[in-house]
């Protein structure tokens, strides 16, 4: 499959080979702690079996057994030994597989089956916050958000009670549990929002196997196929009534779908479940004849419309939400202007704070552009991609510029350059232009047939420049050279002010002051209202 242009750079900003390290680290661990996992055993047993192997420790770790939520000697459900391996998490919690997270899951669901979260949080209470977090993931997905909140609820109080405890980074358990903050809203525990006060109403199907763990899926540039729809849910512009629907939203985290269950488009898996749905459009998508389906709206993310090639036969006249124009192998007909809507890619929220972290003045960037991503000299994908290419040949070593592969330091050159280069990728769209932003980076369009969104209400001259494909040359760097410093201050804090356009967790939108995908989408979707007019079979008829 191909790779998508949100892991052009590593999640965190360290280099391939380390990350492939803790990876290859964290899979041992995996493996060791599943092996452990032995067949499940009665509270009663629990209780009256005997503790695990007595260690001999050096007087600091001594020391920090006796601080409370240290300790970590062990249980009959978790050996000492099994705390031990869970510190591989610290660094990586908020960044693994379901796969992983499925194993970890397995360790909270012992300790609960036994009714023993107390006795473990006395024993390794910073341990067993580790493993609720990554197994969030999994009971959101699995069990549901009716499983997942009231885990999460207990997180909530234990973090609270270890908050004192400043030893535990001293004892491994540094973990950082500021990701935390999406989750509430994510897991349906923060009060409806007001929809911007439009007046629109969409109706979102129910459509339970389709659209499984907000959590997981919210992850990747991909997420807003969970987002949007879970966004609308918690608002007050969702109805249950179809007679006042404006719209009917059709849900499906397909890209995340494709991705646990390892869907094979070329052996039309995708496609085929679209299919299956639109045959029992009667069943599935009871409003579907009200207006032939004008009024029912798909979201089809980085190249979506490529895994339903029938859309042409099954959904021709519905509104699409995608995240490009021109799709490759697909063509100008996969976007219609008039009734499609461009959406922001997503950026997942640890990568988007380390960038906002890392956000310099403008008068404290040394460097004028920078590009670091995938290339022909990296990926057999983007052999035949000229303009990245160009841009390592003609670029490298050239002075107060960084263009290359992956580098340790990805979030910081961002944030030390004037402009970032957004090249097409393997299609006309790429996530670099959204990560941009939130590093306070001026975006170098470089994709010709890139449509970016909400072009009818944001004036994007303003705040980035588009320039030619064909002219990736040192005219490129003069240009941007010659562009003084107070105009590049003044561009750069437009950018900022934009930036909460693009984040899909509404952490940078201030009060007062609406901004957000979500508005956008908003505000798209009443000018589409507007044109949509009720189909009606017949008129004029009577029984006489």
């Amino acid at each position: 499959s191909r790779p998508h242009e949100g892991e052009d750079a590593p999640a965190r900003g360290e280099g391939a080979v380390r990350r492939a390290q803790l990876r290859m680290a964290w899979q041992r661990r995996a493996l060791l702690l599943a092996g452990w996992l032995w067949p499940t055993i009665s509270q009663s047993e629990v209780r009256s079996s005997q503790a695990g192997e007595v260690i001999n420790a050096d007087s600091a770790a001594a020391a920090l057994s006796e601080v409370p939520y240290l300790g970590c000697h062990g249980t009959p459900v978790i050996p000492r030994l099994t705390w031990e391996h869970t510190k591989v998490l610290v660094d990586s919690w908020a960044d693994l597989t379901l796969e992983h997270a499925r194993v970890v899951r397995k360790l909270f669901w012992a300790i609960q089956h036994n009714d023993m979260l107390e006795e473990h949080a006395v024993d390794c209470g910073f341990g067993l916050a580790l493993i609720i977090m990554v197994a969030l993931r999994a009971v959101d997905y699995d069990d549901g958000p009716e499983a997942a909140r009231p885990a999460f609820n207990y997180l909530q109080g234990l973090l609270g009670r270890l908050q004192p405890y400043r030893e535990a980074e001293d004892a491994g358990w540094g973990f950082d549990t500021t990701d935390l903050v999406i989750y509430p809203n994510l897991l349906g525990l923060e009060p409806q929002h007001r929809c911007y006060g439009t007046k629109l109403r969409i109706f979102v199907y129910s459509i339970k196997d389709f659209t499984r763990g907000v959590l997981h899926c919210q992850h990747g540039q991909w997420g807003l196929e969970a987002l949007v729809p879970h966004w609308i849910r918690r608002g007050s512009c969702l109805t249950e009534d179809p007679e006042e629907a404006d719209f009917f939203l059709v849900p499906w985290h397909t890209w995340c779908d494709r991705m646990v269950f390892r869907m094979n488009q070329t052996r039309n898996e995708i496609s085929n479940v679209y299919v299956k749905l639109m045959r029992q459009q009667r069943k599935l998508l009871p409003h579907w004849s009200r207006n032939l389906g004008r009024d029912h709206v798909f979201l089809f993310s980085d190249q979506g419309m490529n895994f339903f090639p029938e859309w042409r036969e099954h959904i021709p006249h519905s509104i699409f939400l995608v995240t490009e124009a021109f799709t490759p192998g697909c063509g100008a007909s996969c976007f219609n202007p008039w009734k499609d809507i461009i959406l922001p890619g997503h950026t997942d929220y640890f990568r988007y704070r380390r960038m906002r972290e890392r956000n310099m003045p403008s008068e404290e960037r040394t460097l004028l552009f920078n590009f670091h991503g995938r290339h022909p000299g990296l990926h057999s994908l983007y052999k035949d991609n000229k303009v990245r290419g160009k841009i390592i040949e003609i670029f490298t070593n050239k002075p107060d510029v960084s263009v290359g592969g992956f580098t340790d330091d990805y979030f910081e050159r961002m944030g030390m350059s004037h402009f970032c280069l957004v090249p097409m990728g393997t299609s006309s769209w790429t996530n670099h232009l959204y990560e941009a932003f939130f590093a306070g980076c001026i975006p170098v369009i470089l994709s010709d047939e890139f449509e970016v969104p909400y072009q009818d209400f944001l004036d994007w001259p303003t705040f980035s420049v588009k320039w030619p494909m064909d002219d990736v040359s040192m005219n490129l760097y003069h240009f941007l050279r010659s562009i003084p410093a107070e105009d590049l201050s003044h561009m750069k804090s437009i950018v900022d002010a934009h930036a909460c356009w693009f984040d899909y967790h509404g952490i940078l939108e201030k009060e007062g002051e609406e901004c957000s995908p979500y508005l956008g989408l908003i505000k798209s979707l009443e000018r589409r209202r507007a044109l949509l007019s009720p189909r009606r079979q017949f008129w004029r008829h009577d029984s006489e």
